[in-house]
């Protein structure tokens, strides 16, 4: 990634919300904001995009800590930890939801599905860091498996069906969480793959055009 520093960062963050309705991520390159920036290299559309997709989901990830430390510890049960989690992640994402849509079509039309589901994993593994998980081994990489599949499941339910209010957010975290007491492991870590497959398959049987 580009060696940018704090301030340029800032600047770029607000620029992407003030415009993330007119914003085209397939020419972003030729943005005059962007390429006034001369200390952002990248070499081409894609890895511009990349680049652009790091600075918001860093930012993401400093607000989500921001807001999640300051009263995860009050809770005890490490279910309910998991749900006030996610329900701070969602509503984090939800003032960058636009942004967050155009990026991810970008990026599956462009077959940079495997950048998204390491964001998947990491949002995952963040909040299960947050909830001060202590498991080892088999364990540790079970349960993120498991948060990505709710994780995921709802951050593609959101992307199909805009403007939910966070209160029905907050219904499908519950549905979805318990849904992982009742299915296997196994099962849902198959069933991660497969929601993530099938959001994939989406852009790729409609061949979706240019332009957002």
């Amino acid at each position: 990634m580009s060696e940018l520093t704090k301030l340029e960062k800032d600047k770029i963050l607000i620029y992407l919300h003030r415009n993330s309705k007119k914003l085209d991520f397939n020419n972003l390159n030729q943005d005059l904001f962007i390429k006034k920036i001369n200390t952002l290299k990248f070499s081409d559309n894609e890895d511009l995009v990349e680049i652009i997709a790091d600075i918001l989901f860093q930012d993401l990830e400093k607000k989500f800590l921001k807001d999640a430390k300051l009263k995860v510890y009050k809770v005890n049960k490490i279910s309910e930890k998991i749900k006030f989690l996610l329900a701070v992640r969602f509503k984090i994402e939800n003032k960058s939801s636009e942004l967050i849509n155009k990026i991810l079509t970008y990026l599956i039309k462009n077959n940079k599905s495997n950048k998204i589901i390491a964001y998947i994993y990491s949002v995952a593994d963040l909040m299960w860091n947050c909830a001060n998980d202590r498991s080892v081994d088999f364990n540790y990489y079970s349960k993120r498996l498991i948060l990505s599949f709710v994780y995921s499941k709802i951050l593609f339910f959101k992307f199909f069906k805009t403007n939910l209010k966070q209160n029905e957010i907050e219904e499908e975290i519950t549905k979805s969480l318990d849904q992982v007491k009742i299915i296997s492991k196994f099962k849902l870590k198959l069933d991660f793959f497969k929601n993530v497959n099938q959001f994939f398959s989406f852009f790729t049987a409609r061949k979706v055009g240019r332009g957002f």
